[in-house]
Order: structure tokens, then C-alpha cells, then sequence
């Protein structure tokens, strides 16, 4: 990925590929701002599951585990979930909500995201993958910072758009697709 600015402050770097963590393309205000989505699941060492969720809405987190239990076949109905934005930042923004599933999903399965990707999108209640504002935005800071493969939702690329240099968007209609896309 390129070098340094404030666009990546908030993507750590580490060794190899773990598994849990994906770059996120927000928008803090009109301004693109990448961050790194961490997330980790174990089985549940008590009775009732954590849920914690740090710089993201706890209420969202709940809400995309059911999901994913329900839609795309990743049961944490007995894992602690922890989801952590890196560098500390706080967002409430629904592209976060794609992130963070898949993130979940990999920690989950154990299974890294395919290097070089970031992804963004709301996920509904049925599994189904809505539209973000700013898209071509966050797409180009993503390629600018060296990013090669970005998963959106199949609505937000349905006509004809721009195409994004040295950026492979791979437009998604529902969550399972995401995580087939996804998953290395």
C-alpha cells in the first residue's frame, strides 16, 4: 500500500494476514478516511456471551451477529464477540456495517480477507447489502492508497459509473456473497 498520510492513520500495520481484520473506506464528513475494522470471536468461557464493541455502535454489533447467524451461516450465538475500529476512532456510520461482518466472519472461520481488499456497505435485516453515499470517494482513496479489490453492494454500481483505476470492485447483492468474495 502507499505511503503515509492522514488517510491511513488509522490502519495499523502487522505481520502476515490475520484473520478478523479488513479496511474500512469511511467518510469523515466529505473527506475519505480509511480505517482498520478488527474483530475477534471465542467460544464462550461462561453462560451468557460478551458483546463488546469499541468505536462502533454495541447496538449494530448485535444486530449484524444475528444477522450473520441467520443469514449467512456464522452462528456466534455461543461466542464473545469483540469489534474494535483501530487507532481508537469512534464512527457511527452504516458502511461500517459490511466491515465489521466481515471481519467477524473471519475471525470466526479462522480464514484471513484477501489481501489488498476493503469493503463498505449497510447490511439489512435479510442478509441484503444497501447503497453507501460517497462511493466513488471512498473507492478512489482506496486505490490512491494502493488497495486492488474493493466489495460494495450490487445497487451502488448498477449503472454505468466511473471505473476506478487500478481497483477491482466486485459489487455484491447480499452478505453470503460478500463473505465468498471476501474470505482468502
Amino acid at each position: 500500500m502507499a505511503g503515509p498520510g492522514p488517510a491511513r492513520a488509522f490502519i495499523t500495520e502487522h505481520d502476515g494476514r490475520a484473520p478478523g481484520s479488513i479496511v474500512a473506506p469511511t467518510l469523515e464528513g466529505s473527506r475519505p478516511l480509511l480505517v482498520e475494522v478488527q474483530a475477534l470471536t471465542a467460544a464462550t468461557a461462561y453462560g451468557t456471551p460478551r458483546r463488546t464493541a469499541s468505536g462502533i455502535d454495541p447496538n449494530r454489533l448485535a444486530l449484524l451477529v444475528a444477522v450473520l447467524g441467520r443469514r449467512a451461516g456464522i452462528g456466534l450465538g455461543s461466542h464473545d464477540v469483540y469489534a474494535n475500529l483501530a487507532g481508537g476512532l469512534s464512527l457511527d456510520e452504516p458502511a461500517l456495517d459490511l466491515p465489521v461482518a466481515l471481519a467477524l466472519a473471519s475471525s470466526f472461520r479462522d480464514r484471513p480477507i484477501r489481501p489488498g481488499t476493503v469493503a463498505t456497505g449497510e447490511v439489512g435485516l435479510l442478509g441484503e447489502l444497501r447503497q453507501v453515499s460517497g462511493l466513488d470517494r471512498r473507492l478512489r482513496e482506496a486505490a490512491r492508497l494502493g488497495f486492488v479489490r474493493a466489495i460494495v453492494p450490487r445497487s451502488a454500481r448498477a449503472g454505468p459509473g466511473p471505473a476506478i483505476d487500478g481497483l477491482e470492485v466486485i459489487a455484491v447483492a447480499s452478505l453470503r456473497e460478500a463473505l465468498e468474495r471476501a474470505l482468502a
